[in-house]
């Protein structure tokens, strides 16, 4: 059983399209999606868990975006293996970046920590960086006037 869709995938990079005429087709990133979905699998039996896994309900979210995002990083890299301009990283990587860490956040029995919060809530880098002891203060602060209402 897969986590992701072919949409999920796609919705990565919404100028791409998978269809029976593309490359890849969306035949091939359905096996991207099922094989994904088998280490995927394969690291949360290893944790205990039963597989496929359908609860805990909050933890289904999670694995959808890991699911898509390691189809997609091998979709991206099959199509543009070493695409990017001076100094830029390639969007696979990018995508096969994100994947690793979640994978290892599930190895390590751990939610991943990008993926406990809804998949919906915006924040800037501040405020998602700002419980780590080491992150320093702002260096613009509002003024304690600006913030009446």
């Amino acid at each position: 059983m897969s986590y992701a869709s072919l949409s999920d995938v796609q919705a990565l990079n919404p100028k791409r399209t998978y269809d029976a005429t593309t490359t890849p087709t969306s035949t091939q990133i359905s096996a991207l999606i099922t094989q994904i979905a088998a280490e995927i699998d394969m690291v949360l039996a290893s944790q205990g868990y039963t597989v496929p896994v359908t609860a805990p309900a909050s933890l289904l979210p999670a694995l959808k975006y890991i699911n898509a995002y390691g189809a997609g990083a091998l979709a991206e890299a099959g199509m543009f293996p070493e695409v990017a301009g001076l100094g830029e990283t390639p969007h696979w990587k990018m995508l096969e970046t994100k994947y690793q860490d979640w994978l290892k956040s599930l190895r390590e029995g751990k939610i991943p920590p990008d993926l406990d919060k809804s998949a919906d809530t915006i924040s800037s880098f501040y405020h998602v960086m700002s419980d780590q002891e080491d992150f320093p203060d702002p260096v613009f602060r509002k003024r304690s006037t600006d913030l009446e209402f």
